[in-house]
């Protein structure tokens, strides 16, 4: 886990793209959970 710092500093730059993408993804599993609990 020591290495983990230096990572997060390394990827800091494209961090907004993932934390983009991880919004996006976790909007779509809400979506498609709700719907199926919806259409159950």
């Amino acid at each position: 886990m020591t290495a983990l710092p230096d990572l997060l500093l390394a990827t800091e730059p494209v961090l907004p793209t993932w934390t983009g993408w991880g919004v996006l993804i976790v909007s779509v599993v809400l979506v498609v959970g709700w719907l199926a609990v919806l259409y159950r």
